[in-house]
């Protein structure tokens, strides 16, 4: 039986459910998890502890999770997309799901050229306040929301958003989506997007509930998109931990990120969904990290698909045969067998990556964790553990608090692409273009001053948004921004025969070429778009795409002075064949809605450019290797070095690069220690003045280089270790900056801790990382002194009955390294790391135990837990003052079996189990069961006890009667025991069966194709047609043979199918398998049932059917038994084909069946929430 609600009164159970009892109570304080005295992490457990496996198993898809009502728990999409704006609603009522209406933003690479945090904070407020508005209640049934299919929902709150993977080449299809090259630059802007996204405060500190969980992706190495689901991204662990997780460290300990998304490729041949190392011991347990993970979207069935689908992986121990999507897994020592897609989706989850969103194949169903359970590679409590972090994350939204405590609530649909927000879009657009040429002053032009202006090039007149964008209803390109800036003048565009995939040259007519010359102001507007570069297609050359070149060099042929190139892309193109002819060069990533105006305002200086490069432009790809080499240094890239922390080479501008309309000099700086040790900290501080004649700011940086060298390693030329947006300095104006720098930042990665190398350190004063303005240094000697930061309990179970133990002090199998690679291990239960990376060595440290509720479990000093009584607890562990937790569940101190089935004027037996799981005797213990209206339960043993010591056990057995009656159905029962430590409830249900099948019929699914109406399905007026069923044999009374067994078919125009909601049904027969025709709607769906024979012994078994759209048989011993043509729909008949399925259960030899009770789904036909559906029924 599953937990009930602890320390709930008889009474309060009984009148809930209808029940009748002897016996009067206190009344019941409510469940846990709805209980807001409890912590998030306590309510989450206490709500799992209280799902079937397959309700759980039900809650690992990102779309949908379904809907649990009994509970409370609405149906819920974790798909929601957010990176610079919303562009996908996953719950919305009303198309479109994607393609929102909604302000868009520049993307995350060009708004993070502004190199302002408090902008980013600004930004992303902005966006989180439109996710709050579209749960505004009276969208729903209007127009586009995300509150799901019941008005009454609370609506979905998790966002996949940021993209935070490094920009280390620029050819990467997504460079858009990232923040730049360098994991300080990232991690700070990163800190900002995630402070605003979640409500927290501007320094990291968290709010009470969360406005929005973001999701930082993707975790890990992910950095090509060819074949990205079946490749795998090599890297040192050195690179890992300082280079390509160090952003995910920050987001994780200082923004509090709320998840992560592991990706498609593997790490070092591991498949990163189910990399233990990264998402385990390096998230979890090294940096801290305590929410949820998704897999990307197919990335679960990697681990056991083929090439280009997946790494055809298996873990140490096991083999695969390689046979893609039928892979099956062998375990060496023992020959035992598994699927792959079982095996796939247990590693997954026992490295933490909780929820799947499913690609082709959907791994997490009801029977691949069964199969993995039954093969010993996965546990229940693995997955109670990975639910709890999510649904922690799902109360922090305020899902299940009163509406009212949740300030976002009051958030409206008013936010939605409001003034203010429009404005908040051109302004980051204006800071995020950088100015990388302005020969002469050409720019800024005096708007009252231009008479004619010419914009050149296809981009010109259009808005290239970026991946992962919504549709504004503003948007604002070149043409139309330069037209609104400046009224007076004659603009005139020509596209000039130009594209990014264009092959022949560009073409000027006669007029344009005239007009080009007297023109007042010429641009030139170049670059790329999703034909060039997106998710799934990486560039391959950065040489400028389609005939822009062509056109830039016959433009400059025409020798106007007035030319400005403007390049917005993802990234460098090649200009150095180019940037001789043409006076002003001005650049940015996909600059959002407002770009076009945001262009015009620095072309006439309203705004004056103060944005930077985030990366390094190179010449071309010769000073690039292979995309596929994950190596940095020269020694691992042919001698060319990755980033400006490596590069060898010369670029056409550096990483940080970015000129003003004015000047700006740097005082000599001031560092405030000569000597420092590791564990300490340096402040370096100086002046910028605006030496210019034109307000302005500028990004002042600071670059640490070690003035010495390491045997073996290859050191960084430079890293960014701080840096400052002035303020907007007026001519002669002047800032004085103190950026402080930690020296443990300093620290690299040695395979064994982070260790700050003893030697001088250069800081390095700079407007980029090639000019330096001036420098400091400090000599550093010592090793960080290493100071507990985190410590993680991972007991590999969150659910316990009274009277179990466990030892705190020992390992947990299921997050043992599964890699094959030599790594610290980090799979204690109980594990501490240092602030130098490395893992506390426990059976040399004191550890402290302690329970936030003693009365529920205990722990003595040695680290044994015991669990005493029902309910909720947080384990803790203290190492050196810092204390990590752990929530654990206790149930059944009192424990009700009850038949499955009793027929109506018959009995059957129960029993109930009390434990006394404490240390000490309960006296006065007595046991009862509250039944039904005109059932009766009586105790045929003795049910009051003087005492019970600690540690043992009492039973009652009781005899239950059902009424003669009794319909058919299913009927609670709850049993309650008190005592001299209070009272303790469970509850469970029996069933009065069906005479037949048919009798159970609560479902029409078949309609004639003159009488559409008639079917109803899914809930939403569709169903199958007859007449396609009859061409397929399948006619009303018709004995229809399948598999070797003959099933009689139903009638049409009646309920002619049973929504399995745990009815039970009699069948008399006996063989060697039981057979089921039927389908599942709104998704796949599977269930557990209970086969009850003669001899009064059961047996459970799982049912489960694709959705009737799929066609696909993803559920092991599942066919297809027919396809069809078409469907019905309340107005007639549509496409596409649709399927009806066959599956079967082996039944023991020498058994006669008597009772089938179906698997508890749900016996409503509610639309989009998933449905099992049973049309026959057969057995031999």
């Amino acid at each position: 039986m599953r937990l009930s609600a602890t320390v709930a009164s008889a009474c309060a159970v009984a009148c809930a459910l209808g029940l009748t009892t002897g016996s009067a109570a206190a009344t019941d304080p409510g469940p846990a998890y709805r209980d807001t005295h409890h912590s998030f992490a306590e309510r989450a457990a206490d709500l799992v502890s209280r799902m079937t496996l397959a309700e759980k198993v039900d809650q690992l898809s990102t779309i949908p999770a379904p809907a649990i009502p009994r509970l409370g728990v609405q149906q819920y999409i974790y798909s929601n997309e957010g990176q610079h704006g919303i562009n996908r609603l996953g719950s919305s009522t009303n198309p479109p799901a994607g393609q929102v209406n909604a302000t868009s933003f520049p993307t995350n690479f060009a708004s993070s050229m502004a190199w302002d945090p408090d902008l980013t904070y600004q930004e992303t407020t902005a966006v989180s306040d439109e996710i709050r508005g579209f749960l505004d209640k009276s969208l729903w049934g209007v127009s586009p929301n995300n509150i799901g299919p019941d008005v009454n929902g609370y609506g979905s709150l998790t966002y996949w958003a940021p993209t935070v993977n490094m920009d280390r080449d620029p050819r990467w299809g997504r460079t858009d989506e990232g923040f730049g090259e360098d994991p300080y630059l990232v991690g700070q802007i990163g800190d900002a997007f995630i402070d605003g996204y979640q409500g927290n405060q501007t320094d990291g500190t968290p709010s009470k509930y969360l406005k929005v969980a973001a999701t930082a992706k993707h975790f890990a190495l992910n950095d090509v998109e060819l074949n990205r689901m079946g490749i795998t991204s090599d890297a040192s662990d050195a690179d890992i931990r300082d280079y390509y997780t160090a952003q995910f460290q920050e987001l994780i300990q200082n923004a509090h990120v709320s998840g992560l998304m592991t990706s498609y490729n593997a790490i070092n041949n591991t498949p990163a969904v189910a990399d233990t190392y990264t998402a385990n011991a390096l998230a979890q347990r090294t940096y801290g990290f305590g929410g949820y993970i998704t897999s990307d979207c197919g990335a679960v069935s990697t681990t056991y698909r083929t090439s280009p689908n997946g790494h055809n992986w298996a873990p140490p121990g096991f083999t695969t045969d390689g046979k893609d999507v039928q892979s099956t897994w062998t375990n060496t020592a023992t020959g035992a067998t598994l699927s792959g897609a079982a095996g796939g989706q247990a590693y997954a989850l026992r490295a933490g990556t909780t929820v799947n969103c499913p690609g082709d194949e959907k791994d997490n169903t009801l029977p691949n964790i069964q199969e993995a359970i039954n093969a010993g590679v996965l546990s229940e409590g693995v997955l109670d553990a990975d639910l709890v972090r999510l649904f922690t994350v799902r109360m922090q939204t305020g899902e299940f608090d009163p509406v009212g405590s949740v300030p976002y609530t009051k958030i409206t649909k008013d936010t939605i692409q409001s003034p203010a927000h429009q404005a908040l879009a051109q302004k980051v657009a204006d800071n995020s273009l950088v100015l990388l040429k302005n020969d002469n002053n050409v720019l800024p032009v005096t708007p009252s001053k231009v008479h004619k202006v010419v914009v050149l090039g296809d981009l010109g007149n259009k808005v290239t948004l970026g991946d992962y964008s919504g549709q504004p209803n503003v948007q604002v390109g070149a043409v139309g921004g330069i037209k609104t800036a400046m009224p007076d003048a004659q603009v005139i565009f020509d596209s000039a025969g130009t594209s990014t995939t264009a092959t022949v040259p560009a073409t000027l007519s006669a007029q344009t070429q005239a007009d080009i010359k007297s023109a007042d102001l010429v641009v030139v507007f170049v670059g790329t778009d999703s034909a060039v570069n997106d998710e799934s297609h990486d560039r391959n050359t950065l040489a400028m795409p389609g005939n822009y070149r062509s056109l830039i060099t016959q433009v400059s042929a025409l020798g106007n002075p007035k030319t400005a190139l403007v390049v917005q892309s993802g990234g460098p193109v090649v200009l150095d064949d180019v940037q001789g002819s043409v006076p002003a060069i001005l650049f940015s990533g996909p600059n959002g809605q407002a770009q076009g105006a945001a262009l015009a305002d620095v072309l006439t200086g309203r705004q004056n450019p103060s944005g930077h490069l985030n990366f390094t432009w190179y010449k071309d790809d010769s000073q690039l290797p292979d995309m596929g080499n994950y190596g940095l240094t020269p020694a691992a890239t042919g001698g060319l070095g990755r980033t400006y922390q490596y590069f060898t080479g010369t670029p056409t501008y550096p990483f940080g690069y970015g000129l003003s309309y004015s000047t700006f000099a740097y005082s000599q700086p001031h560092i405030d220690r000569s000597t420092v040790n590791a564990d300490g900290t340096v402040n370096i501080s100086f002046a910028v003045t605006n030496t210019g004649r034109t307000t302005g700011a500028t990004v002042a940086q600071l670059y640490a280089a070690q003035q010495f060298t390491v045997p073996d390693v290859q050191l960084p030329i430079k890293r960014l270790v701080g840096f400052k947006k002035t303020d907007q300095l007026k001519p002669g104006a002047s800032q004085r900056i103190t950026l402080p720098v930690k020296i443990s930042d300093l620290s690299q990665w040695d395979d064994a801790k982070q260790t700050v190398y003893d030697g001088t350190y250069q800081f390095q004063v700079a407007s980029n990382s090639r000019d330096m303005a001036g420098a400091v240094q400090t000599k550093v000697t010592g090793a960080i002194t290493p100071k507990v930061t985190y410590v993680t309990v991972q007991p590999g179970q969150v659910e316990f009955r009274a009277g179990d133990t466990i030892d705190l002090t020992g390992k947990n199998q299921w997050i043992a390294d599964d890699t094959g690679q030599q790594h610290a291990a980090a799979d204690h239960i109980v594990e501490a790391v240092n602030n130098d990376q490395s893992f506390v060595d426990l059976t040399r440290t004191k550890v402290s135990y302690a329970s936030s509720n003693t009365a529920v479990a205990t722990v003595d000093n040695k680290g044994l837990l015991r669990a005493v009584g029902d309910g909720v607890a947080t384990i803790k562990a203290t190492v050196n003052g810092v204390t990590g937790t752990a929530v654990i569940v206790v149930g059944h101190s009192l424990a009700l079996t009850v038949p499955p089935v009793v027929t109506a004027g018959g009995s059957g037996t129960a029993t109930t189990t009390f434990t006394n799981g404490g240390t000490a005797a309960i006296r006065t213990v007595t046991m009862s069961i509250a039944a039904p209206p005109g059932w009766t339960a009586t105790a045929t043993t003795p049910s009051t006890f003087a005492s019970v010591a600690g540690g043992q056990t009492v039973k009652t057995t009781w005899q239950i009667t059902a009424p003669a009656t009794a319909t058919p159905g299913t009927y609670p029962l709850s049993a309650t025991v008190s005592s001299s430590a209070g009272t303790r409830t469970d509850s469970g249900q029996t069933s009065v069966p069906y005479a037949s099948l048919s009798a159970a019929y609560n479902n029409t699914g078949v309609s004639d194709d003159h009488n559409t109406s008639a079917g109803n399905l899914d809930g939403g007026g569709f169903s199958y047609s007859a007449q396609t069923f009859a061409f397929a044999g399948l006619t009303p009374g018709a004995a229809v043979q399948h598999d070797g067994l003959t099933f009689t078919w139903p009638a049409v125009g009646a309920p002619d199918n049973v929504l399995t909601g745990g009815q039970s049904v009699q069948l008399t027969g006996s063989g060697g398998k039981l057979g089921f025709i039927g389908t599942a709607d709104s998704g796949a769906v599977s269930g557990t049932g209970t086969i009850v024979f003669a001899d009064g012994t059961s047996q459970q078994y799982t049912l489960g059917f694709d959705d009737w759209w799929s066609g696909s048989t993803s559920i092991p011993g599942e066919d297809v038994v027919a396809t069809l043509p078409y469907l019905n729909n309340s107005g007639g008949q549509q496409g596409p084909n649709v399927h009806l399925y066959y599956s079967s259960v082996p039944l023991p030899a020498g058994k006669t069946i008597s009772v089938v009770t179906l698997p508890n789904v749900t016996s409503v036909a509610t639309q989009g929430q998933p449905k099992l559906h049973v049309f026959a029924v057969a057995v031999g």
